[in-house]
């Protein structure tokens, strides 16, 4: 780090004249500037900004300060002697604290003839001038200082050069603030999820058995006591039966999705495979709707085999769900290798999306349609994109309603051993 501002400090000596080094000084501040839009913590900044401070300006010694409530915290130097690092002082008895109250930057060539000064705290050390700057110019939240070892009147070329660091300081620290936040938000973000998720799980895995018990005992009913019940009896058995079906396939569906995250079984895998596992699976379905698939070349891929078999499934079972009145549905799947990403393609003839919900289909529960139309429990394509995500793709659909729908989703390569 501070490689610009280390070669600086070895070629200002070399500069013909106050121009020529105030050119150098610019052009190592340029490379200064991009070390610190790379960096996004405190630390860092910190020690970037106090060797550069000192080399930039030829300096003897540099100080980082941050404002502290009513106290100036001298966080860092850099200099040939010690001077106050790490120790505070009231914003009313220092140099700092006077740039910081009052906004503005302070050039002293002799420290002891300036009220400003505390005398006392200045003699241990080796600063016989100064100029210091405030970080962010507007309600100043720190300050750079500069110091030399003999009286000298810093120029408004270097006094410039400080507060254009400065002012990059306050821009670099403003960004960390942002980052740090950002990295708090995600981790609440992630932990509200895996409770969220923990509580799905658990509570589709008790309602998943008492369905079992109602559907049970209503499976029981029906084969025992059908004949002795009126016609609207039967039919409300019926229905009952039909209904605790279709509640514990939805409770299945949400215990996959709560357990996505959780799931590391992964392993070479034949895509093919997994389709051809999945139409056997669906059989009844595809021949019901008269639904004919065909395949592209499928890979080997480096992944979970049940995960990509609920992702196939769920991808098949909607073309053929949404699929136009009087007509059979067209469904091709393909893959193609672009780089070190292999790139899925499912294309349908069905009834298309409307482009204003490419995106919202993907959010859980989301539905388009209602439940006596198409139904369903608006988890699919929900859980798709988790399941895309867990291998480390994406996935998104391109559709032209009334022309079908083609859905695609990505996924790295890498080594399977």
């Amino acid at each position: 780090m501070l490689k610009s501002a280390q070669a600086f400090s070895l070629n200002y000596d070399h500069a013909s004249s106050r121009t020529d080094w105030y050119m150098a000084a610019v052009e190592s501040l340029v490379d200064v500037i991009q070390e610190l839009s790379e960096v996004k913590d405190i630390d860092s900044i910190i020690g970037i900004v106090r060797n550069a401070a000192r080399r930039l300006t030829r300096a003897d010694g540099a100080t980082f300060v941050l404002r502290d409530g009513q106290e100036c915290h001298y966080v860092d130097e850099d200099a040939i002697g010690p001077l106050w690092k790490g120790k505070h002082f009231p914003m009313s008895t220092c140099i700092s604290g006077w740039v910081m109250q009052n906004a503005t930057q302070a050039v002293i060539e002799d420290i002891y003839a300036d009220s400003r000064i505390p005398a006392d705290a200045y003699r241990p050390t080796f600063v016989k001038s100064l100029a210091m700057v405030p970080i962010r110019q507007q309600s100043p939240i720190g300050a750079i200082g500069n110091y030399w070892a003999s009286n000298h009147k810093a120029t408004p070329e270097e006094v410039a050069i400080l507060q254009a660091l400065a002012d990059t300081t306050s821009v670099a620290m403003e960004n960390a603030r942002l980052y740090a936040e950002l990295k708090a938000k995600m981790r609440s973000l992630q932990e509200s999820n895996y409770d969220l998720s923990r509580f799905a799980w658990v509570a589709s895995h008790d309602l998943k058995e008492s369905l079992g018990v109602i559907s049970d005992s209503v499976d029981y009913l029906s084969k025992h006591c059908l004949s002795a019940l009126d016609k609207e009896s039967q039919e409300r058995l019926s229905l009952a039966s039909s209904c605790a079906k279709k509640l514990r396939n939805e409770m299945d569906n949400l215990l996959v999705h709560a357990r996505i995250e959780k799931i590391e079984n992964f392993k070479p895998v034949c895509v093919e495979q997994i389709i051809n596992e999945t139409k056997q699976e669906m059989h009844s379905e595809i021949v019901q709707s008269g639904a004919t698939i065909t395949l592209g070349n499928m890979p080997w891929l480096w992944g979970d085999a049940a995960l990509l078999k609920r992702l196939f499934q769920n991808l098949l079972s909607n073309a053929i769900k949404f699929r136009k009145a009087g007509a059979r549905p067209q469904i091709h799947i393909d893959c193609q290798q672009k780089g070190n990403e292999l790139l899925f393609s499912i294309h349908d003839n069905g009834i298309g999306i409307d482009p204003m919900y490419k995106e919202s289909i993907f959010r859980l529960f989301n539905r388009l349609h209602t439940q006596d139309r198409y139904p369903g429990s608006g988890i699919g394509l929900a859980t798709c994109q988790k399941i895309v995500e867990k291998h480390g793709g994406k996935i998104w659909v391109e559709s032209i309603p009334g022309q079908g729908s083609s859905f695609f989703f990505t996924h790295t390569l890498q080594a399977t051993s």
